[in-house]
C-alpha cells in the first residue's frame, strides 16, 4: 500500500546506520520476538533492539551481521524489554527479508 509523501524535513529526521549484531537471543515467552545487542558506532554505541524475526530466523543467524538499523526511534517498552531502534527489512505480502551488508563497511555509518 502507497503511504502518503513526507516533506524532506521529516525524511531528514530519521537517522539510519550501519549496525552490527553482537549478541542474538530468543525472547522468553515470544514466538515472535528476538532480542539484539547491536554496535550502532560511536555516536549510539551498543544498544537494545527487539525484533519479529524468530518465525524466519535463528538468533545465530543474525550474530556477526551488519544490516540498517533506524537508530534514533523514540524507546519502545515491549515484554518488559525496552527497545532502543528498529532493524529494516524487505517485505511484501509473503514473507519479509533482512538484507545484509558487507562486513567492511564500519559500524555506524550513516545511510542516507
Amino acid at each position: 500500500m502507497k503511504k502518503d509523501t513526507i516533506a524532506f524535513p521529516d525524511f531528514s529526521k530519521l537517522d539510519f546506520r550501519v549496525g552490527e549484531v553482537k549478541e542474538a537471543s530468543l525472547v522468553e515467552k515470544s514466538k515472535y520476538l528476538i532480542k539484539l545487542k547491536v554496535d550502532l558506532g560511536a555516536d549510539y554505541g551498543e544498544v537494545d533492539i527487539l525484533s519479529g524475526l524468530a518465525p524466519k530466523y535463528s538468533p545465530e543467524d543474525l550474530i556477526g551481521n551488519k544490516y540498517i538499523f533506524l537508530s534514533n526511534l523514540e524507546a519502545k517498552q515491549m515484554m518488559g524489554m525496552s527497545s532502543n531502534g528498529m532493524v529494516l527489512v524487505a517485505e511484501d505480502d509473503i514473507e519479509f527479508v533482512l538484507v545484509p551488508l558487507d562486513k567492511k563497511i564500519k559500524n555506524g555509518t550513516v545511510i542516507r
